[in-house]
């Protein structure tokens, strides 16, 4: 039996992957929260008396780098929670998704209206389940473990395409607690971990199969790309 919507399933994965983007931005934001730390002010410092017989004064001091507060292990899992679970994002996206799954299954002649309803309800919680697990790990339990700084960090260009490359590159690095860059083993644990357990809860329907090596790597591939929109898109160009 042919598949519906097959022409408009390009446009549709790109729409999902635009919802998916802005939810992520929304349900876990780069919050300042009690961390940022002041920037260090220039200030004049007495030097010995110069040759006038006064206080000398240092020209212009530099200002120092500010660089945020780092979150405890406790902090970043609670931040996590709070965004997988408390906003209304993730609930909304998983909703959404699991609706442009729903028009892409086959069509079978045995199942009403109601029964529609139920498949895409079923969507809806395996959608949500992946989702919040990569939120979980991604952001709150792989990051205590491994001392990193789960919140994006902001380009301090003004070029579209440094801030972009800035963007995507948070993909890959990111800053630890000392505030050094190293690759990000949280983001990568955490995409691993979520599209290994969905093998779980998943189901394989007719011309779809989502349970097996192959799923789990798209599933992998997919973080990283609605990733990449989330902090191009949402993050630098909007500033959510």
């Amino acid at each position: 039996m042919s598949k519906p919507f097959t022409r408009l399933s390009p446009a549709l994965l790109a729409l999902a992957l635009l919802v998916s983007a802005a939810a992520s931005a929304s349900a876990q934001d780069s919050e300042p929260g009690p961390d940022t730390a002041a920037p260090a002010e220039a200030q004049l410092t007495d030097e010995p008396d110069g040759p006038d017989g006064g206080a000398q004064q240092q020209p212009t001091p530099t200002p120092q780098t500010t660089r945020r507060a780092p979150l405890t292990g406790e902090q970043k899992i609670k931040r996590a929670f709070r965004g997988a679970f408390l906003t209304p994002e993730p609930y909304a996206m998983a909703a959404f998704n699991a609706g442009i799954r729903q028009m892409g299954e086959d069509r079978l002649p045995h199942k009403d209206g109601g029964d529609e309803v139920a498949d895409w309800g079923s969507h809806t919680a395996r959608v949500f389940a992946t989702g919040t697990t990569f939120r979980l790990f991604a952001n709150g339990f792989y990051p205590a473990v491994f001392r990193q700084d789960p919140r994006y960090e902001r380009s301090r260009s003004k070029g579209f395409g440094r801030r972009a490359a800035h963007a995507v590159s948070r993909l890959f690095v990111t800053r630890d607690d000392d505030g050094n860059l190293e690759p990000n083993y949280s983001r990568f644990a955490g995409a691993m971990t979520s599209s290994a357990l969905a093998n779980v809860w998943e189901r394989n329907t007719p011309g779809h199969d989502r349970i097996g090596t192959t799923p789990t790597l798209r599933r992998f591939a997919f973080t990283f790309l609605s990733g990449a929109i989330t902090n191009v898109v949402f993050r630098e160009l909007l500033g959510r």
